[in-house]
C-alpha cells in the first residue's frame, strides 16, 4: 500500500493481516473498534449521523464510503505501528523502534502522539511496549556491569580463539547513581577527557547494584502478585 493511500479491511490478505496481529499482540478488529468508539469525540453537526460523513460522531452507525475506508485505513496503520514496535527483525532481535513504524505507513511522530491520546488501545499498548523496552533496558545494562560480556581475544588483529569477560565500569556507576541515593551525593569527577574517574571500589559498587536490582525485581513481582 502506497503512503497515505485508503483501504478497507477487505482489501488486505488474511495472512498479512494475521503476521502483524501475531506481531503487534492485538487484533485489527480491535484497534478498529477503538476507531469508532472516537467518533464520540467529535462535536454533534449536522452530518453526526452520516455514515459516509467524516464528521459522523455515533459509533453506532455502520460506516460506509469515505468514513469507512478512513477508519479502515487508520486502524491498519496503528497495526502495522504496532508490530514493528512490538516485533522482532530478521536476526529476531527486539528493535523497540516505533518510528520504523510510523515511517513504514508514512506518518509523523506528532501523528503517532495523537492518536495515542486519542485512541485508548492503540495508547496503552504502546505504553505497555515501552514499558517492556525499559525492562529490556534494565536487563541489559545488569548483564553489561554486573555479569559481564564475553568479547574475543584479539593478538595483533587476529582472534586467538580465546574470550574474555568485559565489565562496563562507567555504565555500572551512574546505573547505580539511578537506584541509590546515598551514591549521588558522592564525588563522582569526571576527567578532560569525559570519562568517570575510577577511584571507587568497583566491585563493591557491582555487588550493591546486583542488591538492588534485585530487591527491586523482587517488590516488582509481589506487587504483581498482589494484582
Amino acid at each position: 500500500m502506497a503512503k497515505y493511500e485508503l483501504i478497507t479491511i477487505d482489501e488486505l490478505g488474511a495472512e498479512t493481516v494475521q503476521f502483524h496481529e501475531e506481531r503487534a499482540g492485538v487484533t485489527l478488529a480491535a484497534l478498529l473498534s477503538d476507531v469508532v468508539a472516537a467518533r464520540a469525540n467529535i462535536p454533534e453537526n449536522d452530518s453526526s449521523k452520516n455514515p459516509v460523513s467524516l464528521s459522523c460522531n455515533d459509533p453506532t452507525v455502520t460506516a460506509e464510503g469515505p468514513l469507512k475506508k478512513r477508519e479502515d485505513t487508520r486502524a491498519w496503520m496503528m497495526l502495522q505501528i504496532l508490530s514493528e514496535f512490538r516485533g522482532t527483525n530478521a536476526e529476531g532481535e527486539r528493535r523497540f523502534s516505533i518510528s520504523a513504524g510510523y515511517n513504514k505507513v508514512g506518518v509523523t511522530a506528532a501523528t503517532v502522539s495523537h492518536w495515542r491520546k486519542t485512541y485508548p488501545l492503540f495508547g496503552g499498548i504502546c505504553d505497555s511496549v515501552q514499558a517492556e523496552m525499559v525492562d529490556t533496558l534494565r536487563e541489559e545494562v545488569y548483564r553489561r556491569a554486573v555479569v559481564g560480556h564475553s568479547e574475543p581475544l584479539v593478538h595483533q588483529g587476529l582472534r586467538t580463539g580465546d574470550h574474555v569477560k568485559k565489565f562496563s565500569d562507567t555504565l555500572l556507576q551512574f546505573t547505580l547513581m539511578g537506584y541509590d541515593a546515598k551514591f549521588r551525593k558522592q564525588d563522582i569527577s569526571m576527567n578532560h577527557s569525559g570519562s568517570v574517574d575510577t577511584n571507587v571500589n568497583i566491585e563493591g559498587i557491582r555487588d550493591r547494584l546486583a542488591d538492588r536490582l534485585k530487591a527491586k525485581a523482587k517488590s516488582e513481582q509481589e506487587a504483581d502478585d498482589d494484582n
